[in-house]
């Protein structure tokens, strides 16, 4: 598997309670996995044996890490790690008719950006469909891995420079808690950038001296239907694919079969037990992993191959009101706050994109989602 090169840097500060390092990394594929905490032992970083935790964020938006609970349940392994890419590959092809890609609609764009801008809306989708984090906190031992996960490290032979931030700590505490409405249009599917609202919450950083620490938002528990992640809120990505994907969660992977496809009878028998595979261990592979019950589509998949021969059955079955039931959107996302100077409150840090993105994917009773937002101090 290929890996990244990580270059680390000198400690941004440290202190009693606290030890930061910012890692700059190269990928060298489009595709690319590091395991973090192998690399923090091989480059000696010792200063971090002596923390219980470690809080990693990484700033980009298709590139991101799993909960310490999601890798347990993927065995903590490169194997579990390629399952949950092989399902997103499937399931999110490169080259597929996404709107975010399509760059004579992205008005946004100079001419001159245009050239350049990544054809990437396949790992953007990945990212938020299969429960990537921008944010993680590990009980850190050395021994166990964790993974970084770029799904966008290249582009027309041009590699990105990644950077990861490494805070560790050993305990939080809370200094400010408070609850936040999100005004909700009248439609089923929809995503809300919160951006404003992460901000406004650094005058209260600033009173309360917080030098490094993290910020929560979470759903509160009542909220069904919705989920949120943290991602880039560019227009066509977020009221066009993500909506598709919503309605019908095997669109894209579908949108180069064939018109056979779409008429079950009149496809050979071999190239229909191929497409049929291939449609089969897609939707296996994303129920492994999917965090939510799904045993209804679970006992669909495992059919799926025998029991139901009609594709577009199958398909109309899976992407019914439960089409979210494969996807890992969590109810909460986190981001640092850091300063590298001990006299100074920390900032909320955020990649050039990064955004929290609250999704649902059908209307709630009100017209309003709530919040729960919670500042914590490292200590």
């Amino acid at each position: 598997m290929l890996s990244f090169h990580i270059y680390i840097n000198n400690p941004i500060a440290s202190n009693n309670s606290t030890t930061a390092r910012i890692l700059n990394l190269s990928p060298s594929s489009r595709l690319d996995i590091t395991n973090i905490s192998q690399t923090l032992t091989d480059s000696d970083l010792s200063s971090f044996s002596s923390y219980e935790k470690i809080a990693l964020s990484s700033l980009h938006t298709t590139a991101g890490l799993i909960e310490q609970s999601f890798a347990s349940k993927l065995g903590n392994t490169q194997e579990g790690i390629n399952n949950l890419i092989r399902s997103a590959r499937r399931l999110f092809p490169e080259g597929a008719p996404y709107w975010h890609d399509q760059m004579e609609l992205r008005d946004e764009l100079s001419a001159e950006q245009r050239k350049y801008e990544p054809l990437n809306a396949d790992s953007h989708l990945a990212f938020i469909c299969l429960g990537l984090c921008n944010c993680v906190l590990y009980s850190f031992d050395p021994k166990e891995p964790i993974f970084l996960i770029d799904l966008d490290g290249e582009f027309q032979g041009i590699f990105r420079s990644r950077k990861v931030m490494a805070i560790g700590y050993n305990n939080v505490e809370c200094v400010h808690e408070d609850s936040i409405s999100v005004p909700m249009p009248q439609k089923d599917r929809v995503a809300i950038d919160l951006n404003d609202s992460l901000q406004n919450y650094q005058s209260i950083i600033d009173q309360q001296k917080i030098h490094r620490g993290i910020i929560t938002f979470e759903l509160n528990p009542h909220e069904k239907f919705a989920g949120i992640t943290v991602n880039e809120y560019e227009t066509l990505l977020m009221e066009r694919d993500i909506t598709d994907v919503l309605k019908n969660p095997l669109k894209f992977m579908l949108s180069n079969v064939s018109e056979f496809a779409r008429h079950p009878f009149s496809i050979p028998g071999k190239a229909k037990q191929v497409l049929m595979y291939e449609l089969h261990q897609t939707i296996r592979d994303g129920l492994k992993l999917a965090t939510r019950g799904v045993s209804a589509v679970e006992h669909i998949a495992e059919r799926l191959g025998v029991d139901l021969p009609l594709l577009e059955y199958a398909v109309d079955r899976i992407a019914t009101p439960l089409e979210t039931r494969w996807m890992n959107l969590g109810s909460s996302v986190r981001f640092l706050i850091n300063s590298d100077n001990d006299e100074t409150s920390g900032r909320i840090m955020t990649g050039t994109y990064q955004s929290p993105i609250l999704i649902q994917w059908r209307r709630p009773e009100s017209d309003v989602r709530n919040l729960k937002v919670r500042l914590l101090r490292f200590v």
